[in-house]
C-alpha cells in the first residue's frame, strides 16, 4: 500500500464532505497533527482507523486503500448531502430507523425523516436500471430469512416495485409492524409470507384480510449487506 496515496484519498475524502480538519481529528480521537501526517503520507494510519474514517466521510474502506471500490457500501450521518451530486461517483440512499423483522415482528421506530445515508456507486445502480430517488434501506432483526438475509443486516428496497411477484423478497408493513418476507400468491388472491429459515412457518394472508387489514408492500428487497460474523 502507498502511504501517499493513502493519506491524499483520505483527505480529498475530508474535504468533499466538508469537514474540517479538526473535526476529523476529533472524531478519530488524535490531534490535528497526527491526522495531517496521515493525509501527508508522513506517518500510517492502522487499518482500523482508516475504516473509521472511510465511513464517516460515506466512502468505502476499499476505496481508501486501494483506490476503487464496485460494490462497497458505507453508512455515512451526512444527512446535509444531496442524494445525489452530479460531481461525485457515489449516490446516497436514505436509511430509516425501522427494524424490520426476520423473525417476529418489530414495532416501527419512525420513518418520517432518514437518520443516515448509504453511499453506492453511480455505476453499480445504472447497471441494475435502478433510480435512487426509490430507494431506501432499513436493518432487519431476527433469523428468519437466513441464509439469504442475516440478523442485524441492512436491506435496500426498490419503492417502485410493490407489486408482488412469485418468488421475490419484499418489505411488508402490517399494521405498525414491517417484515422481510419471499412472497407467493395464493388461489383467491391472497398471500403466502415464507420465510427462507425453515425452522419459521409461513404466514397466510387472505385476500380479506388484505382488504380489512392496514397491509402495504412498502417495495422489493434488491440489496442486502451485512458482516461476516468474528
Amino acid at each position: 500500500m502507498n502511504r501517499k496515496e493513502i493519506g491524499e484519498r483520505l483527505r480529498i475524502a475530508r474535504e468533499e464532505c466538508m469537514y474540517s480538519r479538526q473535526k476529523a481529528a476529533n472524531y478519530a480521537d488524535v490531534g490535528t497533527t497526527t491526522l495531517q501526517q496521515w493525509e501527508t503520507g508522513s506517518r500510517e494510519a492502522s487499518i482500523e482507523t482508516i475504516g473509521k474514517l472511510a465511513r464517516e466521510y460515506g466512502v468505502s474502506p476499499q476505496y481508501i486503500i486501494f483506490g476503487d471500490s464496485d460494490s462497497g457500501v458505507s453508512s455515512t450521518p451526512r444527512t446535509d448531502y444531496a442524494i445525489d451530486k452530479p460531481d461525485d461517483d457515489y449516490v446516497y440512499v436514505p436509511a430509516y430507523d425501522v427494524e424490520v423483522s426476520a423473525g417476529a415482528g418489530a414495532v416501527c421506530l419512525g420513518e418520517s425523516e432518514a437518520s443516515k445515508y448509504l453511499a453506492f456507486r453511480k455505476h453499480w445502480l445504472t447497471a441494475r436500471g435502478l433510480n435512487v430517488k426509490s430507494l431506501a434501506a432499513m436493518f432487519t432483526k431476527g433469523d428468519s430469512m437466513t441464509p439469504t438475509i442475516p440478523e442485524s443486516a441492512v436491506v435496500v428496497i426498490n419503492r417502485d416495485q410493490t407489486k408482488p411477484l412469485d418468488g421475490k423478497v419484499y418489505v411488508i408493513r402490517i399494521e405498525d409492524r414491517h417484515y422481510v418476507k419471499r412472497i407467493q400468491w395464493l388461489i383467491g388472491g391472497g398471500l403466502r409470507l415464507i420465510s427462507d429459515n425453515k425452522f419459521y412457518d409461513p404466514l397466510d394472508i387472505t385476500k380479506a384480510d388484505m382488504e380489512a387489514t392496514n397491509i402495504e408492500i412498502c417495495g422489493q428487497v434488491i440489496h442486502a449487506s451485512y458482516d461476516l460474523p468474528d
